[in-house]
C-alpha cells in the first residue's frame, strides 16, 4: 500500500477544502440577502411611480432623496404613495422576523403571529380600546389617549400578551406537539374574532368601518406619525433579536443543549415572545390583521439558505417586506376594485400553511 493510499487527503488539504466550502456557504446567504435588498428597493420605487399619475423610476428616486422641483409629483410621492409603501416594508419585515423568532424559541415550524392567534388578539385589543374610550370615557382625557396611535397600540399589546401567555404555557406542557399549540391558536383566533364581531354589532357606522378595516388589513390608511412609532419599535426590537441570534441557534438544538452552551432558555423564550408580540401588536394596530406573512417569509428563507438565524432573520425581514409589497400591488391593481392586502396574503398563505402542517404531522407521527 502506497503512502498516497494510506493518506489520500492530508489534513491541510482537508482544512483548506472545508474553508472553501464554508466561504461558499456564507457567500450564498449574503448574496441572497443582497438580492432581496435590491429587489425591495426596485419594487418599492416602481410601485411608487405606478398609477394613474405615472412618475418615472428616476424621478421617484430623486424625490425620495429630497428633490422637490416638481411639486405635484413630490406631493403624490411623499403624501399619497410613500406612506403605504413604507408601511408594507415595515409591517412585512416586522411580521416576518416575529414569525422567525417565534419558530426559533418555541421550536415550532407552524408558529407565527397569525397562526398563534396573536394578530387577532391585537385587533381585538385595538377595537376594545376604542370602544371603551368612546362608551365609558367619552369627552375625557382617557378618550384622547386611547384614540391616539400609541393608545391603540397599548390596547393591542395587552390583549396580544394574554394570547402569548396561553400559548407559551401550553408549549411547556409535556407531550404538547407543534400541531396542538397551533390548534390552541386556532381556538384563540375564533374567540377574538367573536369578540370583534360583538363589537361590530354594537358599533356605530364610523366605528364599524374602522373594525372592518382591522379585520381585512389595509396599508392605505397609514400615517407618517403611526409609521414613525412603528419604525422606532421595529428598530429597537430587531437590534435585540439580532443580538440574540446565537441563542436562537442554540435553542434549535433543544433546551438542554442550549443551557449547556450558556443560554438562559426561559428568559430568552419569554423575552423573545414578548418583543415579537409587541412588534405584531403595533403593526396590527396600524394596518390591521395581515395573515401568514410571519409564516411564509421564514419558511421560504429557510428553504433557500438554511436554518442559521444569523442570516434567516435579516433575510426574512426583506422577504416579508417583498411579499407584502407584491401582495399590495396585486390587490390594488390586478382587479377592477382594490382588494385589501390581508385577503391576498391569506389566499397565498393558506395553502402553504396546509402543506407545512402535513409535513409536520408526517415527521411527528409514524405511518399507519
Amino acid at each position: 500500500m502506497t503512502a498516497k493510499e494510506l493518506h489520500p487527503k492530508p489534513a491541510a488539504t482537508a482544512t483548506k477544502e472545508s474553508a472553501v466550502q464554508y466561504d461558499k456557504y456564507l457567500y450564498k446567504k449574503i448574496l441572497f440577502i443582497v438580492f432581496l435588498l435590491v429587489a425591495v428597493f426596485v419594487v418599492s420605487v416602481a410601485y411608487i411611480g405606478y398609477g394613474d399619475y405615472h412618475i418615472s423610476f428616476i424621478d421617484v428616486v430623486k424625490i425620495i432623496f429630497g428633490d422637490h422641483s416638481d411639486k405635484t409629483a413630490y406631493a403624490v410621492v411623499r403624501q399619497m404613495r410613500m406612506p403605504s409603501i413604507v408601511a408594507a416594508i415595515l409591517v412585512g419585515g416586522a411580521l416576518a422576523i416575529s414569525g422567525a423568532v417565534m419558530q426559533a424559541v418555541l421550536r415550532n415550524p407552524l408558529a407565527s403571529p397569525y397562526t398563534l392567534g396573536i394578530s387577532n388578539a391585537a385587533a381585538f385589543g385595538a377595537a376594545f380600546a376604542i370602544m371603551i374610550s368612546i362608551t365609558i370615557f367619552s369627552g375625557t382625557i382617557v378618550e384622547d389617549f386611547f384614540s391616539a396611535p400609541y393608545g391603540i397600540s397599548i390596547g393591542a399589546f395587552i390583549w396580544s400578551m394574554i394570547a402569548v401567555l396561553i400559548v407559551v404555557s401550553l408549549s411547556k406542557i409535556a407531550y404538547s406537539t407543534p400541531e396542538s399549540v397551533v390548534l390552541v391558536g386556532i381556538a384563540l383566533n375564533a374567540i377574538f374574532l367573536a369578540g370583534l364581531s360583538a363589537f361590530q354589532f354594537f358599533a356605530d357606522e364610523s366605528q364599524l368601518a374602522e373594525m372592518v378595516f382591522w379585520q381585512f388589513g389595509d396599508l392605505s390608511k397609514s400615517s407618517w406619525t403611526e409609521l414613525v412609532i412603528l419604525f422606532v419599535v421595529f428598530a429597537i426590537v430587531v437590534i435585540y433579536f439580532l443580538y440574540k441570534r446565537w441563542d436562537y441557534n442554540a435553542m434549535d438544538s433543544g433546551d438542554e443543549v442550549a443551557e449547556s452552551l450558556g443560554t438562559n432558555t426561559k428568559s430568552t423564550r419569554m423575552v423573545g415572545m414578548i418583543l415579537a408580540t409587541l412588534l405584531t401588536a403595533v403593526s396590527v394596530s396600524i394596518v390591521g390583521i395581515i395573515g401568514f406573512v410571519g409564516l411564509l417569509a421564514p419558511h421560504m428563507t429557510k428553504k433557500l439558505i438554511g436554518n442559521d438565524n444569523r442570516y434567516v432573520m435579516p433575510a426574512s425581514i426583506l422577504l416579508g417586506a417583498l411579499i407584502l409589497l407584491i401582495s399590495d400591488f396585486v390587490g390594488s391593481w390586478a382587479f377592477s376594485v382594490s382588494i385589501p392586502v390581508g385577503i391576498i396574503t391569506s389566499l397565498i398563505g393558506g395553502p402553504v400553511f396546509i402543506a407545512i402542517y402535513i409535513k409536520s404531522v408526517k415527521k411527528t407521527r409514524p405511518p399507519l
